[in-house]
């Protein structure tokens, strides 16, 4: 499904090392239902570690690129960086 799409995606960032997953599963998406907020979206979490060498913030921004454009519907997303190798 789209957690395996996005998880896949993200792995192939440079400078990812691996998913991490803490606390649960290191891919979340999220559906906000109308009324919760001005329009009903939904939002992906990734939570990961970053390999020497790159900055984790580089990192963050360039999986928060690839996620929005590896599903159709371009979800907000959220980039947890929990390691640094």
């Amino acid at each position: 499904g789209d957690e395996r799409r996005v998880a896949l995606a993200v792995l192939a960032v440079a400078g990812v090392a691996r998913l991490t997953g803490t606390p649960g599963r290191p891919v979340r998406l999220t559906v906000t239902p109308p009324g919760q907020a001005a329009l009903s979206h939904r939002h992906v979490r990734v939570d990961l570690a970053v390999t020497a060498g790159h900055r984790a913030l580089d990192v963050a921004r360039t999986v928060r690129a690839t996620v929005r454009e590896t599903l159709p519907d371009r979800p907000t997303v959220a980039v947890l960086v929990t390691d640094a190798h």
